[in-house]
This record gives C-alpha cells, structure tokens and sequence, in this order.
C-alpha cells in the first residue's frame, strides 16, 4: 500500500535561501537541457533542414558536427558494455552532470541525486508526450517551477537519528536538519519511498511518498460480488455537484455564501495589485496575497471533495460516473465570419462564465480523489458514454430534448417526472450495470 503525506516545513533563513538558490539553478538547467532535446529532434527528424544541421549557418550534415543521437546532442551515448552500447535520452544528459559542475563550480551545491531527479522530471514529461497524455514539454517558468526531489533512501526523519533533541526533525541532505509540522506521524512499518519538497504561497511543504509492501489493497470487487441495489450513478453538475441515482444530492460549495466572499475578496485583491508600479515592492505583496488566497481556495476545494469521495464510497459496491470531456466542455466557440470581414458574435462571452464554473467544480479533482477513496475497498470506478443521458426517460427508454426543462424532467410519452439531475444519474447507473453485464431490471422501481 502507498500514502501521501504532507508537512509544512520550518526553514530558517540560511535554509529558505538555499532552496530558493537550488531551484534557480535547476530551472536553468531543466530549460537548457529540453532545448537541447528540442534542437537534436529538429537535427534528426526535420525535413527542412535537408543537408544541413542549422538553416541559418549553412553548416553541413556529418557526424562531427551533428548528434549521433536524435534525442540529445551534449553528453556521450555511448555505453562501455557491448550488448547495448546505445545509451537513452536520460542516460545521455546525466553523464553531463560531472561535466556541469567542473564548468560551473556553484552547481556542486546542489545535491547530486536533485540534479538526477530534475532529469527524471524532464524525461517524465517527455514519456507522457509520446504515450499522449500530456502536451508537449515546454520552458518553464520560475513561477511555475517550484518543487525539487530526492531519491529514496536519502531523507531522514527524527526517528531515523535517534536523538531525542531532535523531536519533529527532518533530515534534507545538502540543506541539514529542518523543522517540520509533524501533523500526523507515519504509520508503523512504512517507508519513505519519495521526498518532494515544494514551495507555496504560504510558505515551504514537504511531500512524503511511504510505502508498506506487507499491507495489500482491497481486491477489487468482482461482477458476482456487485450488489445492483448498492451500485449508485453520479451525475456530476453545477448547481448540484453531485446527484445520485439514491435520490442524494451533494451541494457545490462554490455556490455558498462563504465562498462567493472569498471569491469577491480575491477580485478585489487582483485589481488593487494590477493597479500597482510593475516591479514594486507593493505590488510582490499584494500578488503575494492574491497567491495565498487562491492556495486557501484550492485547499478548501481539495478537502470538500475528500469528504465527498468519502460519502460516495460508504455503503457502495461500484460507482459510475459519465466520461466527460472537461477540457472539450471549456473549449473556445468557433468564430463566425461575416461578409463584412468581420466576426458574428458566437457567445464565447457567455460562455467564458460557464467556463470559470466548471473550473471551480473541479470535476476531474474529484473523480480522481473517488478512485483513491474507492481503491481501498476494492471498489470499481466505471465511467459510461454521457450521451442521451440526461434526455432519456428510465422508465420507458424514450429520449427527446423536449424532455428536460431546466432542472426539472418530464417525459412527454409516458408522463414520467423527477429531478434532472436525479434522472441522469438513475441513466448512468443504467448504463454501468449494462457494462458490467448485470440486467438493471433486476431493480425494484420506485
């Protein structure tokens, strides 16, 4: 079994400047070395190029001045064993790092298994690319590159020194003894497997990945152990978060009063920052605000929805949920030309709210935190096609627009009536017993 713990961390200001030196350094170089993967892709697969290695230069194509390699250009790609002396993308970059800190002393500063780690990061990025489930890597930011890694086995916690002085300690090599908020303690018999640490708005976090091998998961639930009557549909929302085939439904906290002030608070900590002198130091506290804020939001969300996942999940033997496309849902309307030249209005204003309160739902979050919540009991997770769902009559099977109106569902062939959104989660829950082979006429109507 594998758990995620996170601590906030205590620094002192030698320390705090530190990480803050260590990170420039590795964005640096992470944005360096995807360059370099990005020209030795152009050298090898561009047909621009023709015989050339850089339009610019005229320079010719050989293998003293091209990379025999057609991921990275710096590094040797060759291994000393003969049965595959071809060294991978990762194996070329890392053999720069001895190089690296001859030419620049100040990198030796930085622990060596972090350097290796940020080439893990870089590698990760670019597997996920080519498998298709993430864009492809570009340059980063120092805003957005704020984290660095540690490989296992090298972090220490005060009960791995055995020095009672050093009470809620954690040890991080090239940076020492640190305090922490020890908010909860690890578990008897987990290891430490992966240390992460992060920097927030509201200061620095540590991410401890434990793992205990002895301790196996729920095996998931098998067709003939799924009860139909505790099998429940979700049908995710806006107004309704969540609405269960059960008749349950699950309100969005983005519709309360407490988080509209919150959002009201941050709009008005937005505008009175962007009114300030770019560069100022009022304007790096004030954003500074604005970044604690949202932190405080996202935390907020996050927790809502461990508790939702947790009241989905008791008394269940399998979930469904529709497949949505999210990132389809917040799509940009297509332009509409007119013979002017110009462009027709398209509703993308309209719809630029509909957006924000997708976001806000965070539907994908949720899902994700179901599944982690549902693996521990051995719990399936099924997503079905949306399609029809919410247009369909569960007691007669016909589907037409003109069924639902607004929240509310009336069939216009048979009569029947109830909740739209309850509606759509008896169709999803439907649906899911369908694919699991199970009849859903074995239910009892009601």
């Amino acid at each position: 079994m594998q758990l995620g713990y996170v601590y906030k961390l205590k620094p002192s200001p030698q320390q705090k400047a530190t990480m803050v030196e260590w990170l420039d350094m590795l964005l640096a170089q992470y944005n360096y070395l995807l360059r370099d993967r990005n020209d030795s892709y152009e050298q090898a697969r561009s047909p621009k190029l023709g015989n050339y290695c850089d339009l610019r230069s005229y320079g010719e194509a050989c293998p003293l001045t091209c990379s025999v390699s057609k991921s990275s250009s710096v590094g040797y790609p060759w291994k000393k064993s003969h049965k595959n002396p071809r060294r991978n993308a990762y194996e070329i970059q890392s053999s720069t790092l001895p190089v690296l800190k001859k030419q620049r002393p100040w990198y030796k500063k930085i622990h060596s298994t972090v350097l290796q780690q940020m080439l893990r990061q870089l590698d990760t990025a670019f597997t996920k690319f080519f498998k298709g489930e993430a864009k492809y890597p570009r340059p980063k930011r120092r805003s957005r590159y704020r984290s660095f890694k540690y490989s296992p086995g090298q972090v220490k916690l005060d009960s791995d020194s055995g020095e009672p002085t050093l009470r809620d300690q954690i040890y991080l090599p090239g940076i020492g003894w640190m305090g922490f908020y020890n908010s909860r303690p690890i578990p008897d018999g987990f290891t430490m497997k992966s240390v992460t640490v992060r920097r927030k708005s509201r200061g620095w976090f540590v991410s401890i990945q434990i793992e205990d091998k002895s301790v196996p998961l729920s095996p998931v639930k098998t067709v003939n152990e799924i009860r139909p009557g505790r099998v429940k549909g979700c049908d995710l929302g806006i107004k309704k978060l969540v609405s269960t085939s059960d008749g349950e439904t699950i309100v969005n906290p983005a519709n309360t009063n407490k988080f509209k002030r919150q959002a009201r608070r941050l709009k008005l900590r937005q505008r009175a920052a962007s009114r300030k002198k770019k560069g100022s130091n009022n304007r790096q506290k004030l954003f500074g605000k604005v970044a604690s804020l949202h932190e405080n939001i996202s935390n907020k969300r996050s927790a809502y929805h461990w508790q939702v996942a947790k009241e989905l999940t008791d008394g269940t033997d399998a979930l469904i949920f529709e497949d949505l496309n999210i990132r389809g849902m917040k799509s940009r309307c297509k332009p509409k030309p007119n013979e002017n030249g110009g462009y027709d209005p398209n509703g993308q204003s309209a719809k630029k709210g509909l957006n924000r309160v997708i976001s806000d739902a965070a539907w994908g979050e949720l899902i994700k935190k179901v599944e982690v919540v549902a693996a521990k009991s051995g719990i399936p997770v099924i997503k079905v096609n949306p399609r029809h769902t919410s247009q369909q009559c569960p007691k007669c099977h016909y589907i037409s627009a003109d069924n639902r109106s607004g929240e509310k569902f009336v069939c216009t062939e048979c009569g029947y009536h109830d909740d739209a959104d309850i509606n759509g989660g008896v169709n999803i829950r439907n649906k899911g017993l369908k694919q699991l082979g199970i009849d859903p006429t074995q239910l009892p109507w009601p």
